[in-house]
């Protein structure tokens, strides 16, 4: 009985440790985000002289000048995010039941090859794919933002979907196929409704990393019309100098991220659902 007791009181004890730790580690995340949100609601004067007190009164129209420089770059910035992901979903899944469910000659070679695609650093393609864009006459253009980012994604996107189509009992496509369904019928009928966990983690990893993109736009878009929120941010301060008014700077910032702590929330249970998804029980 007071062995149990002693284990009981350890296990709790483990319990309050690990919750503290998590408090601890979502305040430190937290934290940069609401000093950045105080920011935005002050002027200069209560910046410098009243750090960290609250806004009083809060300055509105810091928030309304974020919105009006923000809101042009939105729409660049879903166009692209959106293509991107709709994209690189397409050709992954095609891809992943090929090399998961079909047999061809060279299949372990051109798996074994996308794997390796992924151990190459990006910075390191920078230049062979500008020069690339360029020779196609794609820089400052849409495709020239969406095509590269797509090639990009879809060793990850591949190798994710294969996986997951591997732990996919093989009798159902035995089945499907005694039919008489075809290929593309058994992806889209057996396939894809039982890998929507998976599908939906790699296009929220597609669209959380084209979003958050800055160095690509800014080697290929010239055109201030092209800029997605990265960039259009980055030069905000030169354009609207506000190097003099913080308060704005973060307020920009501050509605430029809402879409993303938005799109976060709403997908954060399907995310966690499809990382640590397992094999299918027939």
């Amino acid at each position: 009985m007071k062995r149990r007791t002693f284990i009981g009181r350890h296990v709790r004890l483990g319990q309050t440790a690990l919750h503290t730790a998590l408090l601890a580690g979502t305040g430190l995340t937290l934290f940069p985000l609401l000093v950045m949100v105080g920011m935005a609601a002050k002027d200069p004067a209560q910046i410098y002289a009243r750090f960290w007190n609250w806004p009083a009164p809060i300055r509105w129209e810091n928030f309304a000048f974020g919105l009006r420089v923000t809101v042009k770059y939105l729409f660049n910035s879903l166009a692209v995010s959106g293509a991107t992901c709709v994209l690189t979903l397409v050709v992954a899944l095609f891809a992943a039941y090929a090399f998961s469910v079909l047999r061809f000659r060279g299949q372990r070679s051109f798996f074994a090859a996308i794997i390796a695609l992924m151990m190459v650093p990006g910075i390191l393609t920078l230049v062979p794919l500008f020069l690339t864009v360029r020779q196609l006459g794609l820089l400052n253009s849409y495709a020239g933002l969406v095509w590269p980012q797509v090639a990009a994604s879809l060793p990850i996107a591949i190798f994710l979907m294969k996986h997951f189509f591997d732990e996919i009992p093989r009798d159902l496509f035995d089945t499907a196929r005694i039919d008489g369904a075809r290929e593309w019928q058994i992806l889209r009928h057996v396939v894809l409704p039982l890998s929507m966990p998976i599908v939906s983690t790699v296009a929220i990893i597609n669209v959380l990393g084209s979003w958050n993109n800055y160095v690509w736009p800014l080697l290929v878009v010239r055109d201030e019309a092209l800029r997605t929120i990265p960039l259009g941010l980055a030069f905000l301060d030169t354009e609207f100098y506000l190097r003099l008014r913080p308060g704005m700077s973060m307020a920009a910032y501050t509605m430029a991220s809402i879409p993303m702590v938005l799109f976060f929330l709403f997908a954060m249970k399907t995310f966690i659902k499809g990382m640590t998804s397992g094999a299918i029980k027939g």
